[in-house]
């Protein structure tokens, strides 16, 4: 950590982290790990994979960017949660969102709802998580989940009341509202500097509406990282990836993206532009690692440069 600007590193393909990678990045200056949820990639099941993790560090944060919550019954997540957290002794970090990707959906048996159904049991799930968490017995009634019989919930999470919740979300809206009524943060995806000083006002007022100071929801962002590129070459990399996540099915308003969402260049300028997302209010800043060497450029000659 960097005068209160924390690092982490996300991955969405977590083959590359093994036994030895793993322990390298648990004496890394990151602060967290994360992986992301989609049942159609060829990638280990998120949650199984972290209480593996759990076992094998001993300091680094363990959580998702981003669990989808239709892939999962509140219930059954809650207890991989829960018990990544006991495995871990209190490191696990739950990032959640709605999900997006066409092929995530129908054929792993998941109803592809329209996205206001899709935030609706997002909300249901916050509340379930938060309950069976934090309650001896769980009773509740929504319109996508119903918990009957009040049974009791095994194991509690060693953190409490619960692990950090940190909802995922491009932009102001319904789940933003949903982030500031229960959850501890908000992430952002791809997002530049400017983007996120732009939806700063909307997490404030968001805030205010719920009757909480706003600096007590915790603002963290995702971003491509492209050692030695060009801006001309972020700008493209970022235009690919926008339109990649467009076809799978995410909206254009949830990825207006270009190079200020990538960081490039050599580590100082790669430097200069973390501090601009420092300078905005973010308090925790992942970068996307594709193996151990682009961790480690950033470990090794990134966060050293950043005061």
């Amino acid at each position: 950590m960097s005068d209160g600007l924390a690092f982490g590193v996300v991955t969405t393909d977590q083959s590359w982290i093994d036994e030895p990678a793993l322990q390298r990045l648990d004496v890394s200056g990151f602060a967290s790990l994360y992986v992301v949820d989609h049942p159609a990639f060829a990638i280990a099941d998120p949650w199984t994979w972290l209480a593996w993790a759990a076992g094998c560090s001993q300091r680094i944060r363990l959580g998702t960017h981003v669990t989808a919550a239709p892939f999962h019954h509140p219930a059954q997540l809650a207890r991989q949660i829960a018990t990544v957290d006991v495995i871990s002794g209190g490191r696990a970090v739950l990032g959640i969102g709605t999900g997006y990707e066409h092929q995530d959906f129908e054929p792993y048996g998941h109803r592809r709802l329209a996205f206001g159904e899709r935030v609706g049991q997002l909300d249901e799930s916050l509340r379930i998580l938060r309950l069976l968490w934090t309650e001896e017995k769980t009773h509740f009634h929504g319109l996508h989940y119903t918990l009957e019989g009040g049974a009791s919930f095994e194991p509690k999470p060693v953190q409490r009341p619960h692990p950090p919740i940190i909802v995922g979300l491009n932009r102001q809206g319904r789940l933003l509202r949903i982030a500031a009524e229960g959850a501890d943060g908000i992430n952002t995806w791809q997002l530049g500097p400017e983007q996120i000083a732009d939806l700063r006002p909307h997490i404030e007022a968001a805030c205010r509406r719920a009757g909480r100071p706003p600096e007590s929801l915790q603002l963290t962002a995702d971003v491509l990282l492209a050692r030695g590129a060009s801006a001309r070459d972020a700008g493209g990399l970022a235009t690919t990836v926008r339109d990649l996540a467009r076809s799978w099915g995410r909206g254009e308003r949830a990825t207006d993206w270009d190079a200020s969402g990538v960081l490039h260049g050599d580590a100082a300028q790669v430097a200069a532009q973390v501090e601009r997302f420092r300078e905005v209010g973010v308090s925790e800043l992942s970068v996307v690692a594709h193996d151990l060497q682009m961790a480690l450029f950033f470990d090794e000659q990134v966060i050293p440069l950043v005061r």
